[in-house]
């Protein structure tokens, strides 16, 4: 009687195994630089396997697994992760300070995920008044990147303030790129993605009552160090 209740445990032991087993997928991927396919190593990225419900109208989707991965040298990455029948893959590779963001809301489980990133150029954007007229002075500057969102990072003030807008009543403030008064002298700091094929400064003044704008030539710049320009009106 023993020998077949330690059978018995056994063969459910491994049966258990077995089924814990087909219930894990691996799932691989890479990220990598989209101008050149160059693997990024060390870049954190966002593993979620959801499974689908029902069909058509009724349908919905609940979380079966959510993995946090850092990819390897050669910018690749493998976990395992819990399965079900009839799941996908959503994937976030979040913005950091060197590399735009990449995200997948529903990808097939069974093939290899490929995140194609941009590397940031870095400016530093220089904004004096060096002909002040009086305190109604004003100007306005923007990061002008064509189809390419540019990310300000930064503002660093060693004159007046920056201005602060407020989109709606109770809202916090929110620093812009604007200026009032004589003593304008600041930096500002932004992140390009390197697939950019513009690089200018976008400006509005206002001095003795008249307002001019326009669109500065393009700004050269080097892939791997900070590219200054200085903007003085």
């Amino acid at each position: 009687m023993k020998k077949i209740i330690v059978i018995s445990t056994l063969i459910f032991t491994l049966y258990s195994c077995s089924n814990n087993e087909d219930n894990y997928v691996t799932i691989r991927g890479r990220v990598e630089r989209e101008v050149n396919g160059e693997g990024i190593s060390n870049q954190k990225v966002l593993l979620e396997i959801n499974q689908v419900h029902g069909t058509g109208y009724w349908s919905y989707t609940s979380k079966v697994d959510s993995k946090e991965v850092t990819t390897d040298s050669n910018g690749d990455f493998s976990t395992s992760m819990k399965n079900e029948s009839n799941t996908f893959v959503s994937v976030i590779k979040l913005r950091d300070d060197n590399y735009t963001a990449y995200q997948l809301t529903s990808y097939d489980i069974n093939k290899n995920l490929i995140l194609k990133v941009n590397k940031f150029l870095k400016f530093k954007i220089f904004v004096n008044n060096t002909n002040p007229f009086n305190a109604n002075d004003y100007v306005y500057v923007s990061f002008f990147s064509g189809d390419e969102q540019s990310f300000r990072t930064n503002i660093e003030n060693f004159g007046v303030h920056n201005n602060f807008t407020i989109a709606t009543p109770g809202d916090p403030s929110i620093q812009n790129t604007s200026w009032n008064g004589t003593n304008v002298n600041s930096i500002v700091y932004y992140n390009v993605p390197e697939n950019a094929d513009t690089h200018k400064v976008n400006w509005q003044k206002e001095k003795n009552g008249i307002e001019t704008s326009g669109v500065t030539l393009e700004i050269p710049f080097q892939e791997n160090q900070i590219n200054e320009y200085h903007f003085d009106y």
